[in-house]
């Protein structure tokens, strides 16, 4: 059996569990896990990862990393969604097409899981994506598994071209959907704020309940300070990761 090791420490399950039969995390995607301070149980939030990989996202995007979480009182959930399905940032597309249904049923067994981790509070999960994961916290959020999702300049045009063509993450919403903050810059060269504004709408009509903020001079990865995109802000960094402690906060029962 794996123990789970102390608040500053991380733990690290990886698939080829699954040739081992009956363990719990016999199906689950690699994934880290770690802890506040304390015995708990705490409130749990599930992190997803952007297009440049896990390892890229962890190292790089600041509210994408633990300690920022467990500072602040949460339990974490980094589940690597690529790893599996041999993703890389040139092939990130098929995240929201080929592999989009494989990974809907990984993140919801990683809910499963954290929901079943004694020191984890089961009735307040929470999600944050930035950018692809962005898309997954609407998934989460949308199909009502977890109290409610924050997506930080979060994919909406899950798809090339001119014209929103895939409905998703769109579709996930309805009446029945968990809260999403969705946060954006108006300066977003990668997720155009237009088509991000006519996903908003689409995804109301469907009954999501959605709070939305756009940031007017922020651009894409505003938390970022990484080689490969560093369009760093602070003081946006600062307000998107207080905003979405006070909606979780909001929503935790």
């Amino acid at each position: 059996m794996i123990n789970k090791l102390t608040a500053s420490s991380f733990l690290f399950l990886f698939s080829v569990l699954s040739t081992f039969p009956g363990n719990a995390a016999a199906e689950a995607i690699r994934h880290e896990v770690s802890y506040p301070t304390g015995q708990g149980p705490f409130p749990v939030v599930i992190t997803l990862h952007t297009s440049g990989g896990y390892e890229r996202t962890r190292k790089w995007i600041e509210n994408f990393k633990s300690k920022v979480w467990n500072d602040a009182g949460y339990a974490v959930y980094a589940p690597d969604f690529f790893e599996r399905h041999g993703l890389t940032p040139r092939g990130r597309m098929k995240t929201f097409s080929r592999y989009r249904k494989d990974i809907e049923k990984e993140l919801l067994d990683i809910v499963r899981i954290a929901k079943n981790d004694p020191k984890v509070d089961p009735r307040n999960v929470f999600a944050v994506g930035f950018s692809n994961g962005g898309f997954w916290a609407s998934f989460l959020a949308g199909s009502g598994r977890i109290n409610a999702g924050a997506s930080h300049y979060g994919v909406w045009k899950a798809n090339f071209g001119r014209e929103i063509i895939n409905p998703y993450p769109m579709k996930y919403f309805s009446s029945a959907s968990s809260p999403v903050l969705a946060l954006h810059g108006a300066n977003d060269g990668t997720q155009k704020i237009h088509h991000v504004e006519e996903a908003w709408t689409w995804a109301r009509g469907n009954g999501g309940k959605l709070i939305t903020h756009i940031y007017p001079d922020a651009d894409h990865a505003w938390d970022s300070k990484g080689k490969y995109f560093n369009a760093w802000d602070s003081k946006v960094k600062e307000d998107a990761f207080n905003r979405t402690l006070a909606f979780f906060k909001n929503h935790t029962r």
